[in-house]
């Protein structure tokens, strides 16, 4: 019989609590993934109305993608690094679609898109969130394995 005070040696140990850089950078992703979900939504129910293939294929793209950069949110806060790459490069996606936006009518949504991309970049990048992916990531070469 165990104690509950007995570590277990084979487990990973734990990273420390997630850095604040690093919650406010996939709290942002978070919103971005329900703005696209929500987008989709109404996408398909506009297209079901119209009756147009296109609105049902377009919501169905963006239905996939919002869930798919929630998804990989939820997967850094497990600190697992490798999800880390799909958020960055939707934020990259995500800058290039406000540059395209940046003209009349829909200027103010392009700067609400960057705004949000670089937030969530520069808190992916932070310092405080790298070394907490890294050290606590099992995925992740160790520090004795590191290059």
């Amino acid at each position: 019989m165990t104690s509950p005070d007995t570590v277990d040696p084979t487990a990973a140990p734990s990273p420390g609590p997630v850095p604040a850089a690093l919650r406010v950078g996939i709290a942002v992703v978070g919103l971005q993934a329900l703005v696209v979900v929500g987008y989709a939504l109404t996408e398909l129910v506009y297209g079901a109305v119209e009756r147009s293939g296109t609105a049902v294929a377009v919501a169905v793209f963006l239905g996939a993608y919002g869930v798919g950069i929630g998804w990989a949110g939820w997967l850094v806060l497990q600190c697992r690094s490798s999800a880390r790459s799909p958020l960055v490069l939707a934020q990259l996606l995500h800058l290039g679609l406000a540059w395209n936006m940046r003209d009349e009518p829909t200027t103010l949504a392009a700067v609400a898109l960057a705004g949000s991309a670089v937030l969530a970049l520069v808190a992916l990048f932070w310092r405080s969130s790298h070394r907490w992916l890294l050290d606590g990531d099992p995925d992740a070469a160790g520090p004795s394995q590191r290059v």
